[in-house]
């Protein structure tokens, strides 16, 4: 069964750290903020159970940001989600990757309570990684030197950024 992904600031998930008022067992509000829905719906993407679609996933999302930074993310079962009765749905991502916008979907009908007993599976039961931005920098301008990112679709300023680190194929010969 696939793995869920979202991307989420791992730091508003973790249990009580960092945050001196909040009680051991509770979780801080802001994580909400990472579960921000748009027609009751929330966008996610599948991994494979060996995690081989994992750094093209990452790698894509991070290519459809601003700017390079660290990218959080939670993984989850998709079991999960059958457990807390939400529905997922197929859906086109929008990502310059064509072949991550086969793995995106959207959790849908979704309501308040089941947005929180989201919010409390990614935060009891989720895996919480990050990839540094120095990886995201090497995945992304690799991604684009391979032409498996659209270079067409990326914002101007990370093309800024990417550009000089771009080896082209004629450069190698």
């Amino acid at each position: 069964m696939p793995l869920i992904l979202r991307k989420i600031r791992k730091a508003k998930w973790y249990k009580g750290g960092g945050v001196p008022w909040l009680a051991e067992n509770d979780l801080q509000a802001d994580a909400l903020g990472d579960l921000l829905t748009k027609g009751n719906r929330l966008s996610i993407y599948l991994v494979d159970d060996e995690y081989t679609n994992l750094e093209q996933i990452v790698t894509a999302l991070a290519a459809n940001c601003d700017y390079i930074s660290d990218f959080d993310f939670a993984l989850f079962n998709e079991e999960a989600l059958q457990n807390i009765n939400i529905k997922l749905e197929s859906t086109e991502g929008d990502t310059p990757d064509a072949t991550v916008n086969s793995w995106h979907g959207d959790l849908v009908e979704l309501t308040a309570d089941k947005v929180i007993a989201l919010a409390t599976v990614i935060w009891t039961r989720a895996e919480k990684r990050r990839f540094l931005s120095k990886r995201i920098l090497e995945l992304v301008v690799k991604a684009v030197a391979s032409q498996q990112i659209d270079r067409a679709r990326l914002k101007k300023g990370l093309m800024e950024k990417i550009d000089p680190l771009i080896i082209s194929p004629e450069a190698e010969q």
